[in-house]
């Protein structure tokens, strides 16, 4: 009994002595798991994650990271200049991604974050660039010439995406200004420049046309006119004619714009005398005269043979009125016969007309009007032969002579008329010339005329019967009725 009781209280002695012990190994636990510092463990954990990772290969974190791409399609962009353009710019996934602009390696944004001042005026010189709002799209505003180009969005990521549009510019066609060499005041025989600077986008094209003086006309210029080059046209050699109204013509496909400037070529004066050759004799008095056209003339002169003439002679009397002069000249001897000549000059050059006062016969005005030909004679010395020459217009044979009756009273002034017919010339096409002599000599041939003469119908004459000893013959009417008659007797 006693020993029963005994093993029971030692039993009891062991389990509180086990029970002490533990409770004491949980205190310093505790107090152990206080004194951890948790960023540590944290930090040992990850290291030993990242290393356990590596050692892995590194296939857990592809998994989990995903790669933003850019759904957005290059994009052409043409642009009204002083307009606004957006630059789409989409990516997805779209949270936490940060996109970068760029042109010609140039920065214009990276995420929301602006580029410098520095930047800018390298960009544009101007603040017109911006992200908008709320996306990663570029805002262009005012564009520019200088803003036109390539233009990259990109990705900031390990393996980064990216795409690029272009910007072109449109400008409606103007004309900055229209100009001609020397101010378009030319010389004859001098080229001409015509410039028309321009701009516009697309780059405009460039008609030229000539309006004449009035500007009345519309004459397209062509490469028989011209040399053209991008925006000029070289007229070579130009002419008096050419003078006028000018025109630049350009257009793009979003406008259309002209300007016009004048022209003057400036000449040499033109001299025009109302007669080349003029008849007189000794001490009748003779009138040479000449015009001046187009310019204005600085001098008229007039010379003899080369030599200048005096109006301080008895024998010349020069009387000049604005642009027309005439030489008046009283013949003494044989002598004071020649060629006259007129000349005008201006700042521009001369130019000069002959007239030759002679003795001879002169011939003008022959002309014809069917086989009646018609002239006109000046001479004050007696005439004393007409001939006029004909040949065939194709040109073969000689010449034939016909001799033309001389006038009955004489003058100084003769209006011929003739007529071919008198001439029983054959019928046929003609070339015809006439020249005439005086007591002095013959004169020059005219000019030549051609002379169509038809073939006249001929008069066919009755036939009529001999009647042997009769002496006379009878007409077939006469015969013709009697017998009628008989055969109606019988």
């Amino acid at each position: 009994m006693e020993l029963r009781r005994l093993s029971i209280c030692i039993a009891f002695f062991v389990f509180a002595c086990v029970s002490q012990c533990s409770e004491a190994r949980h205190s310093m636990y505790s107090r152990e798991v206080e004194d951890i510092n948790y960023d540590d463990v944290l930090a040992d954990e990850a290291s030993d994650d990242e290393a356990q990772n590596d050692a892995d290969g590194g296939n857990d974190a592809d998994e989990d990271v995903e790669d933003a791409v850019i759904v957005t399609q290059a994009t052409n962009y043409s642009v009204i200049i002083g307009k606004t353009v957006r630059l789409e710019c989409k990516v997805e996934p779209a949270d936490g991604v940060v996109v970068q602009w760029t042109r010609n390696n140039a920065k214009f944004f990276i995420g929301t974050m602006k580029p410098t001042e520095q930047d800018l005026e390298t960009i544009s010189g101007q603040k017109r660039f911006f992200i908008a709002a709320n996306s990663t799209d570029l805002l262009i505003k005012d564009i520019q010439f200088e803003d036109s180009g390539f233009y990259k969005c990109e990705i900031l990521q390990a393996n980064p995406p990216s795409i690029q549009h272009h910007i072109a510019i449109l400008e409606s066609a103007k004309i900055i200004r229209f100009y001609a060499s020397d101010n378009g005041v030319v010389r004859e025989g001098k080229d001409l420049l015509l410039t028309c600077e321009v701009s516009g986008s697309p780059p405009p094209q460039i008609l030229w046309s000539w309006g004449g003086i009035d500007g009345n006309q519309n004459q397209r210029l062509s490469e028989k006119d011209g040399e053209f080059t991008a925006n000029s046209v070289l007229l070579r050699d130009v002419k008096h004619e050419s003078s006028g109204k000018y025109y630049c013509y350009v257009f793009n496909n979003l406008a259309h714009a002209q300007a016009e400037l004048t022209v003057n070529v400036l000449r040499k004066p033109r001299v025009h005398v109302h007669r080349t050759v003029i008849n007189s004799d000794i001490n009748v008095e003779a009138v040479l005269q000449c015009s001046i056209h187009d310019e204005l003339a600085s001098h008229i002169r007039w010379y003899k043979d080369g030599r200048p003439v005096s109006d301080s002679s008895s024998q010349y009397i020069i009387s000049t009125e604005a642009q027309h002069s005439n030489l008046t000249v009283v013949p003494t001897s044989d002598q004071d016969f020649g060629t006259f000549t007129c000349e005008a000059e201006n700042q521009n050059g001369k130019h000069n007309r002959s007239i030759e006062l002679v003795q001879s016969p002169v011939v003008e005005s022959f002309s014809n009007d069917g086989p009646k030909l018609t002239w006109t004679i000046h001479s004050h010395q007696p005439l004393e032969e007409i001939e006029l020459q004909l040949r065939d217009l194709n040109g073969e044979g000689e010449w034939r002579t016909v001799s033309v009756p001389l006038p009955d009273r004489r003058h100084h002034e003769y209006e011929m008329i003739y007529s071919l017919e008198d001439a029983e010339i054959d019928a046929g096409k003609y070339e015809a010339t006439l020249k005439v002599k005086n007591n002095k000599s013959w004169s020059e041939h005219s000019n030549p005329t051609i002379v169509d003469i038809e073939a006249q119908a001929q008069y066919i004459r009755p036939a009529s019967v001999y009647l042997p000893g009769s002496g006379h013959s009878i007409r077939p009417t006469y015969i013709i009725f009697p017998l009628i008659y008989l055969l109606v007797r019988l």
